[in-house]
C-alpha cells in the first residue's frame, strides 16, 4: 500500500528573481496528482548570456508527467509569474485559471501564439474554490504593485498551504487591493 505525501517543487523562481514555476503534488510517490503554480519568464544578463531574449523553467520533469496535472494557477500579471505561458502550455496543455486582469493578459498572449483562449479560465477572488484532484484552491487578494495580484491558498488531504506569491504589506497601496491582516488570521 503506497502512502500519499504533498510534494513541493520549485522548478524556478525559489532563491532568484524570476521564471516563477511551483509544483504541489498530493498522492502515491510517483503517482501525485500536480498543480502547477506560475509559468514565468527571467530576463537575461548581456555580460553573461548575449543573444538570449527570455529565459524559462525546465519543464522536462513536468512533461513527463503532464498526464498527471490537474490545472495551472497563475497569482499575477508581471512577466516572472505569467511570461512563459504562451511557450510552454502547449508542452503541458491543462487547464489555466487566473483573475480576470491576469487572464485578459494570458489570453492576449494566447492570441499572439496562436492558443486557445478559452484554456484560460476567470476565477473570482476567496471565497470561489477551484477543485483540482486533491486539490482545492482559492485566490486571496494581495497587494502588490499590479492589478488583482493573489495569493493562493492549497487546501489538500495533507493540510493547508499558503502560497503567497508576490506581495507587500500595504493596506491602501496605489494600484490593486489591500492587504488585509484580519482575513489572512483567518486563513
Amino acid at each position: 500500500m503506497s502512502k500519499n505525501r504533498l510534494i513541493f517543487l520549485p522548478l524556478g523562481g525559489a532563491g532568484e528573481i524570476g521564471m516563477n514555476c511551483y509544483v504541489y503534488g498530493y498522492g502515491p510517490e510517483d503517482k501525485e496528482r500536480l498543480i502547477v503554480v506560475d509559468l514565468g519568464v527571467t530576463f537575461p544578463e548581456m555580460d553573461t548570456t548575449p543573444g538570449v531574449d527570455l529565459i524559462m523553467a525546465d519543464v522536462a520533469w513536468l512533461m513527463a508527467r503532464k498526464d498527471r496535472i490537474e490545472a495551472i494557477f497563475i497569482t499575477h500579471a508581471h512577466e516572472d509569474h505569467i511570461g512563459a505561458l504562451g511557450h510552454l502550455w502547449p508542452k503541458l496543455k491543462s487547464k489555466i485559471y487566473a483573475r480576470r486582469f491576469t487572464a485578459t493578459i494570458g489570453r492576449l498572449k494566447f492570441e499572439e501564439f496562436g492558443h486557445p483562449k478559452d484554456a484560460i479560465t476567470v476565477v473570482e477572488a476567496r471565497p470561489q474554490v477551484i477543485e483540482a484532484g486533491p486539490f482545492k484552491v482559492q485566490f486571496v487578494a494581495m497587494a502588490h504593485s499590479i492589478p488583482e495580484s493573489s495569493a493562493l491558498i492549497i487546501d489538500s488531504p495533507a493540510g493547508r498551504v499558503v502560497h503567497s506569491g508576490d506581495f507587500k504589506l500595504d493596506e491602501t497601496p496605489v494600484v490593486g487591493e489591500g492587504w488585509n491582516p484580519e482575513l489572512y488570521r483567518q486563513i
